[in-house]
């Protein structure tokens, strides 16, 4: 899947496109949280998950 993503040109981490550790508070902010689907995050968790993806 990786190797199509690739292929397509597509950001395999959010670095990719410009976001920096410094500017993860703001895109957690930024970020809609749903109530629906199989698990609600948190801010804290949508921040660890941006930090991983840098």
């Amino acid at each position: 899947m990786e190797d199509w993503m690739k292929e397509l040109g597509l950001a395999m981490k959010i670095s990719e496109l410009g976001a920096t550790k410094d500017r993860i508070d703001g895109i957690a902010d930024a970020t809609l949280l749903l109530e629906g689907g199989y698990k609600v995050l948190s801010r804290k968790e949508v921040v660890e998950i941006l930090g991983e993806s840098l």
